[in-house]
């Protein structure tokens, strides 16, 4: 669906162009490759240590949040609730509904209602990315490898 070499612009605008109900999956999609790859970008750890001991059993966004306290905070002084606008919308009602539509809670949404979570989902993965390209980590293009510790 996505490359490692496309750009920010070019996955909003692939996601934007679906129907709402596959957006609001994509968007979420996009979001959690977007913050797995910040968290290896500005983590404190090898790259290799992030992958076995903190990402190897890493879904959710508490777990992403307490991911990012562990490995990213101590480097940026930044924690994910305050790199992402408007937390307390993403998490209760935009991402959430990535969960609902994935396990069947909810079959169907209106296309307003969907385009509005997706925008905070895409608004969300924008901030991440712009939040590492300001340490000069960019998350699209490259591998990122880290031997040693911060």
């Amino acid at each position: 669906m996505f490359l490692v070499d496309d750009t920010l612009s070019q996955r909003q605008s692939r996601i934007r162009s679906y129907e709402p109900f596959v957006g609001v999956i994509l968007a979420a999609v996009d979001f959690e490759w977007t913050v797995r790859r910040a968290i290896l970008a500005l983590g404190k750890s090898p790259t290799k240590q992030i992958h076995e001991t903190v990402l190897s059993h890493c879904s959710g966004l508490d777990k992403y949040k307490e991911a990012w306290r562990l490995e990213v905070k101590p480097f940026t002084g930044k924690g994910l609730t305050e790199v992402i606008a408007d937390w307390q919308f993403f998490k209760e009602k935009a991402f959430s509904l990535r969960h609902r539509l994935v396990h069947g809670v909810s079959g169907s949404v209106t296309k307003q209602y969907a385009e509005e979570r997706i925008e905070s989902i895409l608004r969300a993965s924008k901030s991440i990315a712009e939040f590492a390209e300001s340490f000069n980590e960019p998350i699209y293009g490259r591998v990122i490898r880290r031997l040693k510790p911060r």
